[in-house]
């Protein structure tokens, strides 16, 4: 019987980490709009259907958190403790359907799709304000809820891209109570709820400019509240200026 001693050295053909299929299936017309070599590595490993449904925000109408159409939380809110804040996607049923499967079903494969896909945002914040960052942090998890899911999303997507960018990570919050579902609340309690639910951990002083990574941003009382506190905590020495960057803007 003769043997192919070629097929040996082929090439494996990887598959999208997302639906299954073949990552260069249709994806290689599709441009990938991040800079960095790494995180377009990753997003080169999805299929060409996955890449197209990806509802990037390239330019936000809102110039404060990011959003792709207009935004009356930001109109209504009249104390602001973030700067600004930039998103990577519209969390759209396609994107909802990704993060759980992260979050949920534990696919580790998208955490770093999702990584990559934050480092859109990044870029694009990079671009808005004259990067200055001193140290990039994340909205932390109650407890009950760390010890249920068994990870933090938001400080494994913060991990990856201070890896990638040279940037240096350290928790800075912790969250002092368990609370219920944001996405089930309206927004007044979601503002409510979030007073007096966040303490700064040493690791926050004395950071004059911090990045503060989230998966999803809503009405941002989540990211002000945290601003809020990073910045009483820094009170003494200097204003501390807090940046959001945020996976998902619904």
């Amino acid at each position: 019987m003769r043997v192919n001693i070629n097929s040996w050295f082929a090439s494996v053909k990887s598959a999208c980490p997302i639906c299954g299929r073949g990552s260069s299936q249709g994806s290689q017309s599709i441009p990938i709009p991040i800079k960095h070599p790494a995180p377009r590595q990753v997003m080169a490993t999805l299929c060409g259907s996955c890449r197209q449904a990806i509802p990037w925000i390239a330019y936000p109408t809102c110039r404060i958190c990011g959003r792709a159409e207009r935004c009356e939380d930001c109109i209504r809110r009249q104390v602001r403790h973030f700067s600004i804040s930039r998103c990577a996607v519209g969390y759209d049923k396609p994107m909802k359907d990704w993060l759980a499967l992260y979050k949920y079903r534990g696919n580790e494969q998208l955490e770093l799709v999702l990584a990559a896909m934050l480092a859109f945002a990044y870029e694009r914040l990079c671009e808005a304000i004259q990067p200055d960052f001193h140290a990039i942090t994340s909205v932390p998890l109650a407890p009950e809820r760390l010890l249920d899911r068994g990870f933090n999303q938001a400080e494994r997507l913060a991990i990856r891209l201070a890896n990638w960018y040279g940037l240096s990570y350290s928790p800075m919050l912790e969250r002092l109570r368990h609370t219920e579902k944001q996405s089930l609340k309206t927004r007044r309690s979601r503002v409510v709820d979030m007073r007096g639910n966040f303490a700064a951990v040493s690791t926050a002083l004395f950071s004059p400019t911090i990045i503060l990574v989230d998966d999803i941003y809503t009405t941002g009382s989540t990211l002000d509240e945290c601003a809020r506190v990073l910045q009483q905590a820094n009170q003494i020495e200097a204003k501390t200026t807090v940046y959001g960057l945020l996976w998902a803007r619904s």
